[in-house]
C-alpha cells in the first residue's frame, strides 16, 4: 500500500487556486469573483478599492474595455454572458468613496524617467509614484493621454487622471521630446518607454523589451509592442514591478507571459438565465439597479476548479480544500507520543466513506480518498486512532467470517473437488435477510449447476479501519478458501465486495449476480409496482456500466417503471462507506440527507448497505432482488437490529446446511444469560449506537456478579457499566424475574475507563 508521502507530492497539480476564465482573459488578471461578491452585497466602495487596485485608473478602463472577459464567459454556450463591464460601469457610477488613499510614505531616492505620457505612461507613473519614486514624465506634445482621445471625452479620461494621482507627486513634463537615452541614462534609474504606435524605440529589441544603458534599466512597453490600449496599460502596471526589482536587486527581467489557466468550470451548474437589462439611469447613462446588479452577479456560475467541493463530501462538509488536507493528514501520521497530539485530521480521516469519488472527478486525478485510506493505515499501525471508532466493525467481521456464520462448500451432489463458479453473496446480505441469499443461490443452482459457495465477510472492515495486518491475514484466509474449491470464478452480489476483490485480489475472476440473471433472464414473480422508483448506483460500481445496465434491465423486466437521478450526481456514496458513522455521525448524516435528497422518487438499489442507509433515514429503498425475487414484497423496512443481524447470519447457514445440502447444524452460540425486554425507542438507540444484547447482558451480568451497580429508591433502576473492548457501556434496567431484565436506558463512551480497586467500601477486582 502506498504511504501519504507517496500520495503528497500528486497534490502539486492541483487546480484549486487556479483563476476562472474570465480573470484569465482580463489583461489586469481582475479577481473577478471577488468583485461580484462584493456587489452582492451592495459594497459599491470596496468593490472599486478592488477594481482600481489593479487597474489603476477605473474610470477610464471601464469605459474603453472590448470586454475580453465577457467573450470567455462559459455563459456564452447556453445563453450570454455576465455582463461583466455594465457592472463595473455600475460600481463606478454608484461608488461614494473614489478619493484614493494618502499614505505618508518616506520618499525614494531613485529616479524614474517615462517617455510618452499615453495611457501606459501614465499607468507606469501613477504606480511607481505610489511607491514614492522620484517620476519624471517626458511628452512631446502639449498634452497627455496619447490615443486615449480617439476613444473617450478627453475630459472625462482627464478627469480621472487627477482623481488618481491627486496624492502623488510627479514631474510632468510637456512638449519635451526625447531623441536618445545617454543623458537620462546616467541620471536616471529606470527608463519607461511608452511612445505609442509606430513611436521611437531608442534601438531596444522589442524581442527583449528590455536592456541596461549607462546605470538605467530601459523598458519598452504599451502601444509601442503592439497592444491595443488596455492590454498596454496592464503591460505597463506589470512592468513597474519589474522595474523596481531592478532598483532593488539590480535583476533586469522582463515579465513572462501569463501561463494559461487550468481552470476546469463545473457545467452542471449552467441553467439558462437571460442576462438583466438595467433600468437605472445615473448621469445620463444606464446602469443596474441594486436588485438589478444582484441578479446579473447571481447568473454567474463561480467557475474555478471545484470538482472536490462539488463532488466530494469531505470537502464540502469540513470546508477545507485539498492542499490544506494533504498538509494536515501529513502532520497526522508524523510520529508523535501523544494521542492528541498533532493530529489535526483525525476526525475526517475517520469519517472518509472511501468511496474513491476525487480520483474520478479531479481533473488532476489528485487520489484524496487513497491518501486518507493510507492515513488511515498508518496511523492505526502508530496507534493513533482510537479503537472504538472500528470496534463493532470489527467484531461484525469476526462474527461473520466465524463457524457460527460462514460457510464454504461445493454444490450438493457436485463431483470432484472443485467447481467452475461459486457463489459470493457476502456478509451484509444475509444479515439483512437470509432469503437475500437463499433465493439467488436457489436461482444459480437451478440456471448454473454446480456452483459452490463460499459464506464469509471479504474482510473489507478492517481494511476501512486501517488495521492492515488483519485485512492481509483476512485477505489471505479468503484466498485460501477460493482456492480450496479450485479457484472458480466468483458470482458476487455486493457491490462492495466486488470493487474489494478486484483491488486486493486480482486474481480471481469476478462477474456480477446481476450481470448474470439479466443475460440467462428471470421468470419474474407476477407482483407489479405502480410506483415509479429512481435507480440509485452504489459508489462501489462507479464506473461499472455492464453492471448499470444489467440492473436496469432486470429492472425493466420484473416491470418496475424507473427514472434516473440527476446527472449531476456523479456520486452513489450512501454514507455507509468507511465505517464513518460512529467517528462522525453528522458527517454521516450530511451524506445521506445529500444523496435522499436527490429526488422524491422511492430508490431502487442493488447495494444492501444502500437499503439499509435509506430506510434507517425514513427515505424508501427497496433492493433489486426484492422485487426479482418478491423478498419483503416490497417493504422498504429499516435494517434489522445488531442482535438479530447475528441471529439472521446463523438462520442462514443452518438453512443453507438444510434447504440445500440435507445437512443439520448443531454448533450455535450460546443462548444469552437474560431475555431483554425494552421500549421501541430504547431498541432504536441501541441499534443506532452499534451495541450488541450480548453486550448489554455482560454489563448486567458483570453487574450482578462484582455488586458494582447503584439502585436508585426513587426510579427503583440499577445502573452498571463495563468496559467492551474499547468502549465502555452503560446500561440502566430492572429486574422483572429472574432471568428477565427490562432496559430502561443505556448509552456508550467509545474510550475506555479506569476502573477504580474500591467500590461501595469493597476492594473489588475487575
Amino acid at each position: 500500500m502506498k504511504t501519504v508521502k507517496d500520495y503528497y507530492d500528486h497534490f502539486d497539480d492541483c487546480r484549486e487556486r487556479e483563476i476562472p476564465m474570465c480573470a484569465d482573459a482580463c489583461p489586469f488578471k481582475i479577481d473577478i469573483l471577488d468583485i461580484q461578491e462584493r456587489l452582492s452585497k451592495k459594497r459599491y466602495s470596496a468593490a472599486y478599492k478592488t477594481l482600481r487596485d489593479k487597474v489603476a485608473f477605473p474610470g477610464i478602463v471601464a469605459e474603453i474595455c472590448p470586454g475580453y472577459c465577457e467573450q470567455s464567459c462559459i455563459r456564452r454556450s447556453i445563453d450570454e454572458p455576465i455582463s461583466i463591464n455594465l457592472l463595473e460601469k455600475t460600481l463606478i457610477a454608484k461608488t461614494t468613496k473614489k478619493e484614493p488613499n494618502a499614505y505618508n510614505l518616506p520618499a525614494k531616492k531613485e529616479r524614474i524617467a517615462i517617455i510618452g505620457a499615453g495611457l501606459a505612461g501614465m499607468g507606469f507613473a501613477a504606480k511607481m509614484a505610489s511607491r514614492k519614486y522620484d517620476v519624471t514624465i517626458f511628452e512631446k506634445t502639449d498634452r497627455i493621454g496619447g490615443s486615449l482621445v480617439e476613444l473617450m471625452d478627453e475630459s472625462s479620461f482627464m478627469a480621472e487622471f487627477e482623481l488618481q494621482l491627486k496624492n502623488e507627486k510627479y514631474n510632468l513634463q510637456l512638449n519635451s521630446e526625447i531623441t536618445d537615452l545617454d543623458e537620462l541614462s546616467q541620471e536616471y534609474d529606470v527608463i519607461f518607454i511608452a511612445t505609442g504606435k509606430g513611436g521611437n524605440d531608442f534601438g531596444i529589441p522589442s524581442s527583449d523589451g528590455c536592456a541596461i544603458i549607462g546605470k538605467a534599466g530601459v523598458f519598452l512597453g504599451g502601444s509601442i509592442m503592439g497592444l491595443d490600449p488596455v492590454n498596454a496599460l496592464a503591460q505597463a502596471i506589470a512592468l513597474s514591478t519589474s522595474a523596481e526589482n531592478y532598483i532593488k536587486v539590480k535583476k533586469l527581467e522582463y515579465p513572462a507571459p501569463a501561463v494559461a489557466t487550468r481552470c476546469v468550470a463545473n457545467e452542471d451548474k449552467l441553467t439558462l438565465a437571460s442576462a438583466v437589462k438595467p433600468t437605472e439611469e445615473i448621469d445620463g447613462r444606464l446602469v443596474y439597479s441594486d436588485e438589478e446588479c444582484q441578479a446579473e452577479v447571481s447568473r454567474c456560475i463561480k467557475c474555478q476548479c471545484d470538482a472536490c467541493d462539488s463532488y466530494c463530501d469531505i470537502v464540502g462538509f469540513y470546508e477545507k480544500w485539498p492542499l490544506k488536507m494533504r498538509d494536515e493528514i501529513f502532520l497526522s501520521v508524523k510520529p508523535a507520543g501523544s494521542l492528541v497530539h498533532k493530529c489535526p485530521s483525525r476526525k475526517y480521516i475517520a469519517a472518509c466513506t472511501d468511496c474513491d469519488i476525487m480520483r474520478d472527478v479531479c481533473p488532476s486525478g489528485i487520489d484524496l480518498c487513497g491518501m486518507i485510506k493510507s492515513a488511515r493505515h498508518q496511523m492505526h499501525n502508530a496507534d493513533k486512532m482510537p479503537a472504538g471508532f472500528t470496534q463493532y466493525y470489527i467484531r461484525d467481521m469476526e462474527f461473520a467470517n466465524s463457524h457460527f456464520a460462514a460457510l464454504t462448500k461445493l454444490a450438493p451432489g457436485s463431483q470432484g473437488s472443485s467447481c467452475s463458479y461459486a457463489f459470493f453473496p457476502g456478509c451484509n446480505m444475509g444479515a439483512l435477510d437470509p432469503e437475500y441469499v437463499l433465493k439467488p443461490y436457489k436461482w444459480l443452482l437451478e440456471n448454473m449447476p454446480g456452483t459452490g459457495l463460499i459464506l464469509r465477510c471479504c474482510g473489507i472492515p478492517c481494511d476501512w479501519s486501517g488495521n492492515t495486518q488483519m485485512h492481509d491475514q483476512e485477505i489471505a484466509a479468503l484466498k485460501a478458501e477460493w482456492e480450496s474449491l479450485g479457484k472458480p470464478i466468483l458470482i458476487t452480489a455486493c457491490m462492495s465486495c466486488h470493487k474489494h476483490l478486484s483491488e486486493n485480489l486480482p486474481e480471481i475472476e469476478t462477474r456480477s449476480l446481476y450481470e448474470i440473471m439479466s443475460q440467462i433472464g428471470i421468470t419474474t414473480p407476477g407482483q407489479q409496482e405502480c410506483k415509479v422508483y429512481s435507480i440509485f448506483d452504489p459508489c462501489s460500481a462507479r464506473g461499472n456500466v455492464s453492471v448499470q445496465d444489467a440492473v436496469r434491465d432486470l429492472a425493466s423486466k420484473v416491470g418496475l417503471s424507473i427514472e434516473e437521478l440527476p446527472k449531476s450526481d456523479k456520486h452513489g456514496c450512501c454514507g455507509f462507506g468507511g465505517q464513518g458513522d460512529i467517528a462522525a455521525g453528522d458527517f454521516s448524516k450530511y451524506v445521506t440527507e445529500k444523496r435522499a435528497s436527490l429526488s422524491d422518487n422511492p430508490y431502487l438499489v442493488y447495494c444492501s448497505n444502500c437499503r439499509d442507509v435509506f430506510n434507517d433515514y425514513g427515505k424508501e429503498a427497496v433492493h433489486i432482488l426484492d422485487a426479482v425475487f418478491a423478498i419483503n414484497t416490497y417493504n422498504s423496512a429499516p435494517s434489522p437490529g445488531l442482535s438479530l443481524r447475528r441471529e439472521n447470519r446463523v438462520e442462514l447457514k443452518e438453512r443453507l446446511l438444510t434447504e440445500i445440502w440435507g445437512e443439520s447444524m448443531n454448533d450455535k452460540p450460546a443462548a444469552l444469560p437474560y431475555e431483554l425486554k425494552m421500549s421501541p425507542e430504547t431498541a432504536d438507540k441501541i441499534k443506532h449506537q452499534k451495541i450488541l444484547n450480548e453486550d448489554i447482558c455482560a454489563v448486567i451480568a458483570h453487574a450482578e456478579e462484582t455488586g458494582r451497580r447503584t439502585y436508585s429508591p426513587d426510579t427503583q433502576h440499577y445502573k452498571a457499566y463495563k468496559e467492551i473492548g474499547s468502549v465502555t457501556l452503560w446500561v440502566e434496567y430492572t429486574e422483572e424475574a429472574e432471568n428477565i431484565r427490562y432496559i430502561h436506558n443505556m448509552y456508550s463512551h467509545r474510550m475506555q475507563i479506569q476502573l477504580e480497586a474500591v467500590f461501595n467500601g469493597k476492594k473489588i477486582d475487575g
